[in-house]
């Protein structure tokens, strides 16, 4: 893996947001989400992501898919620094890096039929043309698993499983090199997990993508991710192989998360400190 691209590099990350409200006095200092984080992500790996809700793992994610600008840092991918980049060059670049979302029942729009909602980022981009466009569509269909009968429906017809497959389609349409995953699973039942965690690892390998995976499950990110970055209060305080991070933590906050584990062995509870 060290021999490989690196195809992110996040440097200094910073995120400040303003204080609001009608009543804020001047000079109210603002909330630091995201403060001094830096990682790097190489061609074909996954990097998950790990913390307590709040601690900056989503605002991280939104910086480096510039759905949200940083306040100081750089977020260098493939060459490009996305934290200065303005919007006519970042548009070129959004091809490349692409985002599924934590909600399923949320991050598609009711109104537009799967067709239509697989389709959006083909027409942006001006790559739906002609039969080659509903071609590409029942493609990816396929690819993550759904029928391209399909197609037609609405996405309140589907199951939670069904709309994530339809969320990761679209992310994959215009044949992205990253790909961020903010806790795409967590609102999923428990063997739905396991299905859509199956069907991102073989679309990994098949399309050799890199992914940064967000989640708090520590299971599920330990099965997934080649290294591991855990997060407190908008800092990486440890990063490491997953062996290292689970069987020898280094950082007190780490080991505090590992024995915050639910325990699903009943006769192992009340045994650790």
């Amino acid at each position: 893996m060290t021999d490989r691209e690196v195809v992110l590099r996040v440097d200094g990350l910073v995120k400040e947001f303003a204080p609001a409200g009608r009543f804020v006095r001047r000079g109210t200092p603002g909330t630091r989400a995201v403060d001094d984080v830096s990682f790097e992500l190489r061609r074909g790996e996954t990097l998950g992501l790990v913390g307590e809700s709040g601690c900056g793992k989503t605002t991280t994610a939104r910086c480096v898919v510039r759905l949200l600008r940083p306040t100081a840092g750089r977020v260098d991918f493939r060459g490009h620094d996305l934290a200065t980049m303005g919007r006519r060059r970042l548009r070129g670049v959004r091809q490349d890096i692409q985002m599924v979302f934590q909600d399923p029942y949320a991050s598609l729009d009711p109104r537009l039929t799967v067709h239509e909602i697989i389709a959006e980022p083909l027409r942006i981009f001006g790559r739906y043309r002609g039969g080659a466009g509903p071609r590409r569509v029942r493609e990816l269909l396929d690819l993550v698993g759904l029928e391209a009968g399909h197609e037609n429906r609405y996405p309140h017809e589907f199951s939670g499983g069904q709309r994530q497959r339809v969320g990761i389609a679209r992310a994959l349409a215009l044949d992205p090199r990253l790909v961020v995953l903010d806790e795409p699973v967590s609102a999923l039942d428990v063997s739905i997990q396991a299905q859509v965690i199956n069907l991102l690892q073989d679309l990994q390998e098949e399309l050799d993508l890199t992914y940064l995976f967000i989640a708090h499950d520590l299971d599920v990110v330990r099965h997934i991710s080649d290294r591991i970055a855990v997060m407190r209060r908008g800092r990486i305080v440890e990063t490491g192989e997953p062996e290292q991070i689970f069987d020898h933590p280094a950082d007190p906050y780490t080991q505090e998360l590992l024995m915050a584990k639910p325990i699903t062995d009943p006769t192992q509870r009340g045994r650790r400190a």
